[in-house]
């Protein structure tokens, strides 16, 4: 399941679903100890259960639905390109499009030297219209096993510990330690320094709960 979740999504992507599900499990237990909702172990169980599950599905969704309107882009891209009146007003279409993040990257030359590529290509070649394929599904199921893989450790407590305080209690804790431990694992994919990204993931985590308890999310 880890292989496959790996070969569908990129790092930010897993971090994103991942630090999501843990968010909701947070507000959740949050909440209920807080007092704004009486809720025992079973309650929450079925709670965090179910929303997450809810969440994963339609997260999953606007995965696919978003790798096809990038791909719907990139079509219109190519034929606004070849519908330009001029080469410099096709050369202007595709700077609008890609210059934002080549500008950092690249001189003027060499981003002038990709585009000319870029309109050669588009001149060249029709692309089809955009479909779902294969990958979009495969990597919608790798978004919804992200969220609901990550939601397990945390569910543990409530079928295991008896008291509901001290489940609850647990449940956090290991929420907690996931933010963590997923912050040192990105601060060591972004070449950063792990511990203190792992301190800021956790605190942030921690901020994004206490404002959605308070909003009553």
């Amino acid at each position: 399941m880890r292989s496959f979740i790996q070969r569908h999504l990129d790092p930010a992507s897993r971090l994103g679903e991942v630090l999501f599900g843990l968010i909701m499990a947070l507000g959740f237990t949050g909440a209920a100890r807080l007092g704004y909702e009486a809720a025992d172990n079973r309650t929450l169980f079925l709670a965090i259960l179910g929303c997450n599950v809810a969440w994963a599905i339609v997260d999953g969704v606007m995965y696919a639905l978003t790798e096809l309107f990038e791909r719907g882009r990139r079509t219109r891209l190519g034929r606004e390109v070849r519908a330009a009146p001029s080469q410099a007003a096709a050369l202007r279409l595709i700077d609008a499009e890609l210059g934002d993040w080549m500008a950092p990257l690249l001189s003027d030359a060499e981003r002038a030297a990709i585009y000319h590529h870029v309109l050669g290509a588009a001149r060249r070649s029709e692309l089809p219209p955009a479909r779902v394929r294969s990958a979009d599904l495969l990597g919608a199921a790798a978004v919804a096993l992200s969220i609901v893989v990550a939601t397990l450790p945390i569910l543990v407590p409530f079928l295991v510990v008896a008291n509901d305080e001290l489940a609850a209690r647990l449940s956090n804790g290991i929420a907690l330690l996931m933010l963590f431990l997923l912050g040192h694992w990105w601060g060591r994919t972004v070449g950063g320094r792990p511990w203190l990204a792992a301190v800021a993931l956790t605190l942030l985590g921690m901020l994004m709960v206490a404002i959605t308890i308070r909003l009553g999310g």
